[in-house]
């Protein structure tokens, strides 16, 4: 069974009485472990599809699966329940807590989940350890550059475990050295854990790292088989 199950999938956003439809139609199945790449112009409805495999929001039309799960038959505490224990985000405006250190910024979902305060505390340096932040984890983000705040993001999403892991442009803001670390930590995730990977992204970095690309035009998937 597909861990990502999507069928006619139509995602329609209403301004004013202009209908933006940012999906047109879309199937796609992504299984366990995969390392995939949703890549494609801006405006193609790349950042909309994370946001339906990620359970923030839901279709306008279609059949929506995640983790044999079909989505539009959750209420929105299981959507949640869904997202704090099998889905880890990276998201590209980071959305780090501000008054939170970067510690306790990836604390928080070990927290949630039902972590002690030392076992949170613990996994939680392993992460920042692992992204190269160990100096950092008492630092506040007004006090960390973009791509150290990128990391911190990175480290939340890994911390706790993730079955799947949806990343918006996660080496945006990384130079080459840190993108090809992070990519390196990623790569070790998906081989030896089995973690599932999807990313939205225009670098070639990490394009040229996956194990598959999915490319999205005008709300159509144009091309989303393996790669040679």
């Amino acid at each position: 069974m597909a861990l990502i199950d999507m069928q006619r999938i139509k995602k329609d956003y209403f301004l004013g009485e202009t209908a933006v439809h940012a999906l047109r139609g879309i199937d796609l199945q992504i299984q366990r472990g995969e390392f995939v790449a949703i890549w494609g112009p801006s405006g193609s409805g790349k950042t909309t599809l994370l946001n339906l495999i990620g359970a923030i929001d839901e279709p306008s039309e279609g059949y929506l699966e995640i983790d044999g799960r079909e989505i539009r038959s959750l209420s929105d505490n299981q959507r949640s329940e869904l997202r704090n224990h099998s889905i880890g985000f990276i998201f590209q405006g980071f959305n780090l807590v501000p008054v939170f250190s970067a510690l306790e910024n990836v604390m928080l979902p070990l927290q949630i989940k039902g972590a002690s305060t030392a076992e949170a505390k613990a996994r939680a340096m392993e992460r920042l350890a692992a992204v190269g932040l160990a100096e950092l984890v008492h630092h506040r983000p007004f006090k960390m550059s973009g791509g150290q705040q990128q990391r911190v993001a990175i480290a939340r999403a890994l911390a706790t475990a993730p079955a799947l892991v949806i990343a918006d442009e996660p080496t945006a803001n990384l130079d080459s050295q840190t993108a090809h670390m992070i990519l390196d930590l990623m790569r070790d995730l998906n081989e030896k854990e089995k973690t599932t990977f999807i990313f939205s992204t225009h670098d070639q970095r990490l394009l040229d790292r996956v194990q598959r690309l999915v490319r999205l035009e005008d709300g159509l998937i144009t091309d989303g088989g393996q790669r040679p």
